[in-house]
């Protein structure tokens, strides 16, 4: 019963941080609205792989190496700021662009490199790690199995995938695609702007 009650627990505290907006938000949904469908799926296969890993991280004490060595998630933050900030520039110089006509004939490795994509955006944000370490230590049981922990990484998964599922498939309509192609310079403008904030709001971070 407690170790149900853990699961559950990570589960809500995920929830709460994977469907607050952010990098991983904009990245999938502004794929979602522009592209091909299988395109946003593999955006979000990325993104949930990345909530994945840091949650893995997370178990194996990522968050006190990084409090051991402060200057290692300094270099790491900056980086995935930089990168962060790096994706809304685009938007933002592309906002004003036509939207290409979506094509069928996208290859494999339009595919990976769409994961790609996915991953590093969620890879590029180091805080997700002390997130995850945060809501397994505080849920996780002393003393805890295995098993119990690769059920909690399994619960943070399990809710990414759900949630950003959820988005693709909601975002990626026709009626969504027209509204967006309508409305493109100011979408893309605003997710160019979000994006650059949260970039350099993480470059201003102290923590």
């Amino acid at each position: 019963m407690e170790s149900i009650y853990a699961v559950l627990t990570v589960a809500a505290i995920a929830a709460m941080g994977i469907m607050s907006p952010g990098p991983d938000f904009l990245a999938v949904s502004n794929t979602s609205v522009t592209g091909l469908r299988r395109n946003a799926f593999a955006v979000a296969s990325g993104v949930i792989f990345g909530n994945g890993v840091w949650a893995g991280a997370a178990l194996l004490g990522v968050s006190a190496l990084f409090a051991l060595f402060p200057s290692l998630f300094l270099v790491i933050k900056m980086c995935g700021a930089a990168y962060i900030a790096w994706l809304g520039i685009q938007l933002l110089r592309s906002a004003s662009k036509p939207l290409p006509v979506s094509t069928e004939s996208a290859n494999s490795s339009s595919i990976w490199a769409m994961f790609a994509k996915g991953l590093s955006t969620t890879m590029a944000n180091p805080k997700a790690a002390l997130y995850y370490a945060s809501a397994l230590s505080s849920a996780a049981p002393e003393n805890a199995s295995l098993l119990l922990l690769s059920s909690m990484v399994a619960a943070v998964v399990a809710i990414a995938a759900i949630w950003f599922s959820i988005v693709v498939l909601v975002l990626s309509t026709e009626r969504a695609g027209n509204a967006f192609r309508r409305f493109k310079i100011y979408f893309e403008s605003l997710f160019g702007v979000l994006l650059l904030a949260f970039g350099i709001r993480q470059l201003l971070s102290r923590s």
